[in-house]
């Protein structure tokens, strides 16, 4: 069973998608097999992200022949096998030696290998020959002996890294283990796992996991507050999990998610009178979005979270005497207020600000606000790499060369902002790339259906409202050389605008519902309502009318 097929599965059972993370870790304990999948489904519960391990219960029928094996082993060889399988699936006998020291490692080993637990993997690497062998055997310890193991682990990984040794510890394995580890209570023990998922949440933030990131400083947060931290300190790591949740935001549960932990980061912050942990939420909240190059004069609608947010926020601001340390932050919120309200006096005040503080980000925040000088805020986009600041920039420069009639230029600044779609790009800069990408074909004359579909789908994952506002616009727009044929199709809904970017890639039926994680009959249902629309019967007509979505 692969991982589309598993997370069908889960998707079934649950009645909406799963945590990704949650489908790999169920692969991984499983070997992949559909029978032991299937086995322990009904015990899985489908709200978990996966970060932790899942507690699950095996089946005796399939258990029994590990636990036999494993019985049969010595008490000390069957202690040597217990601890391998707390380090993981497979181990490096450095570490192994490092968490049972004195015992006889190698004895141990031989006889799992005997038992037909354990095998050879590679020179001074084993591995459990099946994961099912490796969860009975870990199941056969105790809690207590379990959270020491993984305490001993997360040592001699840490040790080995800082040695240079044979085998340096990733910071998401110290997590683990220092997160197992922090059932044995104690503050230094709580402390350990607040720094260690901290650190794992940083790592994941460089490698634009935002995802993880967010995991990693919930957990983090959730440490803190069993390790008896100032509320407002959880709040900083709350902040942070918001924060990252929504610029990794890829549908409404992750958006929701995201807005709750900074919304509640914020009551933290008022509470205890943290001006830093205010801003630091509302910021998190991200700017308003616009309409894109082609919307004219149209306005976002209101998101009246992200304006309560940025009141409160400012409302914390000492009404002189700002200290020199908050000029940035104070400055970026009065912008982001400003281009919320419309009102241009706070936007020149909040330039000001930025100005004296120093701050380029700030100052090109401000000029965002204000709307000029926005080849300097590209410039400074760029200085900093900040693509999300690159990308608001580029939107609202393309989108003022349209107003004043310069085609050409706004043509290459949407090129140069549509360049930014990357996965790996956040929600907001994708969801701008994809849009500009969709504008600059309306803009040469050629709309694109397709594109325009899957912008909206990347939209609404960040602002619902504002993507739908956006979309219109963009319907609207035939541009001066619309070609027969090309027009945009106004009439399709949302959803039959996503299933039909899939459409015009050849994709069947059955794996477009897989995707979009619908039944295959209303697929069908909306394949057939956008044939009507458009005026084909076929797919085949469907993509030589709107072609065949190759630059998707």
């Amino acid at each position: 069973m692969d991982h589309q097929q598993a997370a069908e599965l889960l998707r079934q059972r649950a009645g909406r998608p799963v945590a990704p993370r949650l489908v790999e870790q169920l692969l991984r304990r499983t070997d992949a097999d559909p029978t032991v999948l299937e086995a322990i489904l009904d015990q899985v519960d489908t709200d978990a992200d996966g970060l932790h391990r899942v507690p699950l219960r095996w089946p005796d029928e399939l258990a029994d022949p590990a636990r036999v094996s494993m019985l049969s082993l010595s008490p000390d060889s069957r202690a040597v096998v217990g601890a391998a399988a707390v380090i993981g699936r497979e181990f490096d006998l450095a570490i192994l030696e490092g968490v049972c020291p004195g015992g006889d490692v190698l004895g141990g080993l031989e006889d799992g290998v005997t038992a037909g637990l354990i095998r050879e993997q590679g020179p001074q690497v084993y591995a459990f020959v099946r994961a099912l062998g490796r969860e009975v055997c870990y199941d056969t310890l105790g809690p207590r002996q379990r959270a020491e193991l993984h305490e001993r682990v997360a040592a001699v990984l840490a040790r080995l890294g800082a040695l240079g040794g044979v085998r340096a510890a990733t910071v998401q394995e110290l997590a683990y283990h220092t997160a197992e580890a922090a059932a044995l209570g104690g503050r230094q023990r709580l402390d350990a796992a607040v720094a260690a998922a901290a650190t794992a949440a940083a790592a994941a933030l460089e490698d634009a996991a935002y995802d993880l990131a967010a995991g990693y400083f919930a957990q983090a947060a959730l440490f803190a507050g069993r390790a008896g931290w100032a509320p407002e300190q959880s709040g900083r790591l709350l902040a942070a999990a918001g924060t990252a949740r929504l610029r990794g935001a890829s549908g409404a549960g992750a958006r929701d998610a995201g807005r709750a932990s900074l919304t509640g980061a914020i009551r933290l912050g008022l509470r205890a009178g943290d001006h830093g942990l205010v801003a630091a939420a509302a910021l998190g909240l991200g700017p308003r979005p616009t309409l894109g190059a082609l919307a004219g004069d149209a306005a976002p609608p209101p998101d009246p979270v992200r304006l309560d947010a940025l009141r409160d926020a400012c409302a914390t601001l000492p009404a002189t005497g700002l200290p020199p340390e908050q000029h940035s932050a104070a400055a970026r919120l009065m912008s982001r207020l400003a281009y919320e309200t419309g009102r241009p006096e706070l936007a020149r005040r909040a330039l000001d600000l930025a100005r004296t503080g120093g701050d380029p980000r700030a100052v090109a925040e401000a000029l965002l606000a204000v709307g000029g000088e926005l080849d300097q805020v590209v410039r400074e986009a760029v200085a900093l790499g900040d693509e999300e600041l690159l990308a608001r920039a580029y939107d609202l420069a393309a989108a003022e060369a349209v107003r004043r009639g310069q085609t050409g230029r706004a043509a290459a600044l949407l090129e140069r902002l549509a360049a930014l779609a990357d996965l790996r790009a956040a929600a907001l800069v994708r969801w701008y790339a994809l849009r500009a990408a969709a504008e600059l074909a309306a803009l040469r004359g050629t709309p694109d259906a397709a594109a325009a579909a899957r912008a909206l789908a990347a939209g609404q994952a960040v602002a619902p409202a504002a993507a739908d506002a956006a979309d219109a616009a963009l319907r609207r727009w035939t541009g001066p050389k619309a070609g027969p044929g090309r027009a945009n199709p106004a009439g399709l809904t949302a959803r039959e605008r996503e299933v039909l970017v899939w459409a015009l890639r050849g994709t069947p039926a059955k794996e477009i519902a897989s995707a979009l994680v619908l039944g295959e009959r209303t697929v069908e249902t909306h394949l057939a309502s956008i044939y009507r629309k458009l005026g084909v019967r076929t797919r085949i007509e469907l993509i030589r009318k709107l072609g065949d979505g190759s630059g998707l």
